[in-house]
């Protein structure tokens, strides 16, 4: 499935990481067996996972881009 298809059921609300890297980072993950999405880097630690209910990708960018959390 293409990635901008993906259902993403968590995002990562530390504040921490809501700041986009400066290079090309991993953002996805899996998250308790379905897709996971940290705008800075899911290779870090410390993560909060909230669920989303189901969003597409474009959907849960938008969000980090509003600020919410």
């Amino acid at each position: 499935m293409p990635e901008d298809r993906a259902l993403v059921h968590f995002r990562c609300v530390s504040a921490k990481h809501q700041e986009a890297r400066g290079g090309v980072s991993d953002t996805l993950t899996i998250h308790e067996g379905k897709w996971a999405y940290c705008p800075h880097d899911i290779r870090v630690k410390g993560h909060e996972w909230e669920a989303t209910g189901g969003m597409s990708l474009d959907d849960v960018r938008r969000l980090r881009k509003k600020g919410a959390s």
